[in-house]
Formats: structure tokens, C-alpha cells, sequence
């Protein structure tokens, strides 16, 4: 009985495959994988099977670690329950790292992390710890978050819209997952919010200060009556008496022109010497005098019809744009 209950509490052998490289060289390959294998190894939520067993199981048939049925059925001979397999690419002077873990009898995918891995080494193993957390003890994948805000006494603290507690707190948040979050301090009469960044395995200490003036609704009927009322709308039949009216203008100015032209014809053709006068002389003359004085009526007509209507075209757009910046 003590051994089977040491054996169901026992942490789970998983085999660690080697990582394929996608456009990745082979040695930069090689240090993550030495890198991850490190950070697995300190795990106490797993326990490696050895990489030389692993090797020879993988030997059954050619490329078995790209096959996930003959890369599961070669870590269930090793001995493993569970396996890590996965590929690293290049993105620039990034790289990329894509890691699975894999239950060795079914061939199922339990879980799945991928993550940039780029900067010192520092950096790089941190990156390759948070993803061994993550597929083996998703658990522990969290950080703390410490909020200090000088002067706000019993305000509420809220983290991601939720309820958190009252300020101060006695202990930092815990179980926060990495990323992101947006922390709101609450009293009666303000209120302030920011971003925070939750670091995996780490106490981020957020600063926030009740600096921001509170949120005042003011009733439309305090508003000045400039703001509140709308400019008056001016009458539907402005606009187009404006248009017709500056239509009409340019068809008096185009018939003055023709009874201008027409006078003008009549006028050369009638032309005979001073001494030479006669009864057609005289009517011709009739003529282009009447052509005249037509054409100087149309184009008065134009002008008074073109001031008009261009007049009206104005206050109607101006009364438009007003009524606009005062809405406004």
C-alpha cells in the first residue's frame, strides 16, 4: 500500500526531445536545449528521464522525434509518462521557442508554450525557466504585486476591475499572472488607474498616487445657453432659391451677351455713309439700339440675380457652420 501511494504521489518522468531548428543554427539550437534541460532538471513538479535513454528509444525509426506517435511511443519505452518536444526558429536576431508537452501513452497534447528568446543570457535563461514553469507547474506561474499609495487610507484597490482590498495591504497580491494588469485605487471622492507589469517569480512594487481630479457629471441645464441651444436652422427653401437664383443670374448674363453680339452684327452690316441715309438706315438703326438696350437690361438682371443668390448660398452655409461649432 506504501508503495503504491508513493508511486501515485511520485513527480512524473517526463523525456526532454531534441529540439528541431527551423531556420535556426544548430548551436544556438543546442545551448537552449542544454539550457532547458538544465532548468527542468531543478523542477521538483517533474523528474528527467535520462537523455542517453531517450537517445536509443528515438533510434526505432528514422526522424521519430518530428513524429509525435513514434516520439510519444519512444518516450513511454524510455520510461518517461510525459514529453517535451518542440522546435526553435529564427525571427531577425530573435529567436523563437515553441515547446509541447505531451502525454507519452495517448500521444495527447496536454499544454503549450510559446516565447521570444532574444538578449543577454541572463534574459535567455529566464525566458527558458518561465517555460519549463509553465508547461510542467503552470501553477507556480505567477508573480506578487505590492501597491503603495501615499495618502489613500482606505481607499479600495482593484486589479483588473476586480475587488482586491482595502489600502494599505498587509502582504503583496499574490498569484497574479505575468503580463499586464490594470490596478485602480478607489476613494469616496476620486479615483486614479494604471498598467502594471507582473514579472513571473517576482514582487513588482506599483507607486500610485489619488492625484486625479474627480469625475463630475453637469447637468444640461447648467450648461451656458451658447452650449446647451443649438443655433436656429435656417429655412429649408434658402438653399435651393440660392442656387436657382445664381442659375438664373448666369442665363441673363449668356442672353445679354447673345442681344450684345446680335447689336453689334446689325450695327456693321447697317453702316452707310453720312450722306447715304434711307428708310432700311433708319430701321437698322432701331434694331441695334433695341438689341442694346436688351442686352444692358439682362446683364443688370444678371448682376442683381448673382448678388442675390450668392448672398443667400452665404448665410445659408454660415448659419450651417455656426449652428455646427456651437453644437459643439
Amino acid at each position: 500500500m506504501a508503495l503504491v501511494l508513493a508511486s501515485s504521489t511520485a513527480p512524473p518522468v517526463v523525456a526532454l526531445l531534441p529540439l528541431r531548428p527551423l531556420g535556426a543554427p544548430a548551436d544556438v539550437v543546442h545551448a537552449l536545449e542544454v539550457t532547458l534541460r538544465n532548468e527542468l532538471a531543478h523542477l521538483p513538479e517533474a523528474r528527467l528521464a535520462p537523455a542517453q535513454a531517450v537517445a536509443d528509444a528515438l533510434k526505432r525509426e528514422p526522424d521519430c522525434e518530428a513524429k509525435v506517435s513514434c516520439a510519444a511511443a519512444g518516450a513511454a519505452h524510455a520510461g518517461a509518462r510525459q514529453l517535451i518536444m518542440g522546435t526553435t526558429s529564427q525571427l531577425g536576431d530573435s529567436f523563437m521557442i515553441d515547446l509541447k508537452l505531451i502525454e507519452a501513452r495517448t500521444g495527447q497534447e496536454l499544454r503549450r508554450v510559446t516565447h521570444p528568446v532574444s538578449g543577454a543570457q541572463d534574459a535567455l535563461i529566464e525566458m527558458v525557466r518561465e517555460a519549463a514553469v509553465q508547461l510542467l507547474a503552470p501553477q507556480r506561474f505567477a508573480g506578487a504585486l505590492r501597491v503603495n499609495a501615499p495618502g489613500a487610507e482606505g481607499a479600495q484597490l482593484f486589479v483588473d476591475g476586480k475587488l482586491a482590498g482595502t489600502l494599505p495591504l498587509g502582504q503583496p497580491l499574490e498569484g497574479l499572472s505575468p503580463g499586464q494588469h490594470v490596478v485602480r485605487v478607489k476613494d469616496k471622492a476620486q479615483e486614479t488607474s494604471t498598467f502594471v507589469e507582473v514579472r513571473f517569480g517576482r514582487t513588482t512594487d506599483a507607486q500610485i498616487e489619488l492625484g486625479a481630479p474627480p469625475v463630475v457629471a453637469v447637468p444640461a441645464a447648467a450648461l451656458p445657453v451658447a452650449i446647451s441651444a443649438s443655433a436656429p436652422r435656417k429655412p429649408a427653401w434658402v438653399r435651393p432659391v440660392a442656387v436657382a437664383a445664381l442659375g438664373a443670374g448666369v442665363a441673363s448674363a449668356v442672353i445679354g451677351a447673345a442681344f450684345n453680339a446680335r447689336a453689334g452684327s446689325s450695327s456693321s452690316s447697317s453702316s452707310v455713309g453720312a450722306n447715304q441715309l434711307n428708310t432700311r438706315s433708319v430701321q437698322g438703326y432701331a434694331d441695334v439700339n433695341r438689341d442694346t438696350n436688351l442686352a444692358r437690361g439682362f446683364y443688370v438682371a444678371a448682376a442683381v440675380l448673382a448678388a442675390a443668390g450668392g448672398g443667400l448660398l452665404w448665410w445659408d452655409l454660415q448659419g450651417d457652420s455656426i449652428g455646427v461649432t456651437t453644437h459643439f
